[in-house]
């Protein structure tokens, strides 16, 4: 079959046709899904069908290596750690199967709390919700290129501590960093593959550009916030999407659904490298 690239928008994202991500893919297509995984930051494969776990785990070779996930607790498909359960889902004894519930998310970068974040993460839409619980992606090439220029120079060179505390969803605390995982990451990115220069910084994680008092921190933080929290594509998902996006460039929020309503996704990553910073 023959492989087709739709754009699903004029700022990220293309959906890709005649793939079956649940069969090893060849060099050719793979040549193709890379170029356009960087060209597009966001691939949409729609009425994907995994015959069983390890088929999953697998559907992202064609990028690279699979990574485990991080976050603490039993939230995992059969193997324990390479595939995250994310769902409001609740078992017999009224215990969640999976993580992050049903409320909205707020724009974040996965994993940036860490030496190493995550190249891609890639979803799979099991059980959806009959309204609600769209994924909202946000272009951080233009998010940089969009930055007024004193914004951009206050934030030259400089790094963010990125923080995260698994159990809430608000703006991160500098409190308690001995026990939440942490790190400082550079405000702006290059690209290692395009060269090209992304803001990495996001609402639910960034608590501090470093060289800053409190007053201007916060001050910074809040107008620099929205220039990421860009709706570039937002997904309306059907049973059977599978979505590979790159984490370097791009973030992405979820909207609420209700809480009667099921939704499950199986969640899996693809393992990074350090983040390299922009310097003028």
């Amino acid at each position: 079959m023959t492989v087709e690239i739709l754009p699903l928008s004029d700022k990220i994202g293309a959906e890709i046709r005649g793939v079956d991500l649940s069969q090893p893919v060849d060099k050719t297509t793979t040549d193709l899904l890379v170029k356009a995984f960087h060209k597009y930051i966001l691939l949409l494969f729609r009425e994907q069908k995994f015959p069983d776990e390890k088929s999953l785990i697998e559907s992202a070779n064609w990028l690279g290596n699979n990574a485990d996930i991080t976050m603490p607790g039993n939230k995992f498909g059969e193997d324990g750690t390479s595939i995250h359960l994310i769902s409001n889902i609740r078992d017999k004894n009224g215990a969640a199967i999976g993580d992050l519930g049903d409320s909205d998310l707020w724009y974040h970068h996965d994993n940036s709390f860490t030496e190493a974040p995550d190249k891609a993460t890639y979803l799979y839409a099991v059980e959806l919700p009959r309204e609600g619980g769209n994924t909202l992606f946000s272009n951080c090439y233009c998010a940089y290129d969009d930055l007024p220029n004193h914004l951009r120079k206050a934030i030259a060179g400089k790094r963010v501590l990125q923080v995260y505390d698994y159990g809430v969803c608000e703006r991160p605390s500098k409190d308690n960093l001995k026990k939440t995982p942490h790190h400082w990451q550079p405000a702006i990115v290059l690209h290692p593959v395009t060269g090209k220069k992304a803001l990495y910084f996001d609402r639910l994680m960034t608590a501090a550009i470093e060289g800053y008092d409190e007053p201007k921190n916060e001050q910074l933080l809040e107008e620099l916030f929205p220039h990421v929290e860009r709706i570039d594509y937002e997904l309306s998902w059907r049973v059977g999407d599978y979505i590979i996006f790159d984490n370097r460039c791009s973030a992405h929020a979820r909207r609420e659904f209700p809480e009667t309503e099921r939704r499950l996704l199986q969640r899996g990553k693809v393992l990074g490298e350090p983040m390299i910073p922009f310097r003028n």
